[in-house]
């Protein structure tokens, strides 16, 4: 389902209980698809390759380095056999990955939609984790033979599960086309303040999208307006599965207003990222203060 927000207040008329269903990545573009570093990476500096295997060569290289230079770095470090926790660290700090950043704050992932592109329409990308999980908990129940599974259940086993398929280790069950919820086991500051998780797909042969794809049920997506959205999220015929991927379009006309509400909640590239580089990346909005709107005619 796709929508445009045309009110920044509109965004606070969504029901708490609709929105608790979901997960969000916010894009500084509306016509990006979502896609891993990984997946663009590869595209940047091999353009021509018709390789669909070149990907699994380029994670499982990457990965081998940055686990032998690993100690050079940091003292401390994950299980070897743990290849999901190494992937977190290494997205963490910047290196392409099958990993999706996601997080948990509708308002966190409207910071990172706007924060950076201001000539062009952004998204936030609404993403159902009930959804998400109801694939993994039809597995867990016929691999353990249970009708009941907490949360933890669930993410430990998408979290095994995930490393099952990362290394080699052949699966209780044929896992398809899907995407994985990923809760690292070990926080850090950054993914902590920014209420941080990931989503992985179960294969990096064929492009990210197309894994979310296969959790939604209807392949054209359903344009709507945001007002007839608000009705349907506050009205009874709503159920919690109704909308896999609820895509919201913030034209740039809204990012200065947008970007002065995030500031005065504590929204801030300051906060979001501690350490000298949110601050100093934050001093731009800082200086901009009082300007007034530059989208507004």
């Amino acid at each position: 389902m796709e929508t445009t927000l045309e009110s920044w207040e509109d965004i606070f008329k969504l029901p708490q209980r609709f929105m608790d269903r979901f997960v969000f990545r916010g894009q500084g573009n509306h016509q990006w698809p979502i896609s891993h570093s990984l997946e663009r990476s590869v595209a940047k500096y091999y353009p021509n390759n018709t390789d669909s295997m070149l990907a699994f060569i380029e994670e499982k290289a990457m990965i081998k380095e940055f686990k032998w230079k690993y100690p050079l770095y940091s003292k401390s470090k994950p299980d070897p056999k743990d290849i999901v926790e190494w992937l977190t660290i290494m997205q963490h700090h910047g290196a392409p990955t099958r990993l999706v950043d996601i997080t948990r704050s509708l308002f966190v992932g409207i910071y990172f939609a706007i924060s950076e592109h201001h000539t062009t329409d952004a998204t936030v990308w609404a993403i159902n984790s009930t959804i998400l999980r109801g694939y993994l908990f039809e597995r867990y129940r016929k691999r353990f033979n249970v009708n009941m599974a907490s949360h933890e259940d669930i993410s430990a086993y998408s979290h095994d599960c995930a490393n099952e398929l990362l290394t080699g280790v052949p699966v209780s069950e044929k896992m398809g086309a899907g995407v994985f919820y990923i809760e690292p086991k070990l926080a850090n500051d950054r993914l902590a303040r920014q209420q941080g998780a990931f989503l992985m797909p179960s294969d990096i042969t064929q492009p990210f999208e197309k894994h979310l794809m296969s959790h939604v049920n209807n392949d054209r997506p359903l344009a709507i307006d945001f007002k007839p959205l608000i009705n349907y999220a506050e009205s009874a015929k709503y159920k919690q599965d109704d909308i896999a991927i609820l895509k919201i379009n913030i034209p740039h006309r809204l990012n200065f207003e947008i970007g002065k509400y995030l500031r005065a909640m504590n929204i801030t590239t300051e906060i979001l990222f501690p350490g000298l580089d949110g601050l100093c990346k934050s001093l731009a909005y800082l200086r901009m203060e009082g300007m007034g709107n530059p989208f507004k005619l």
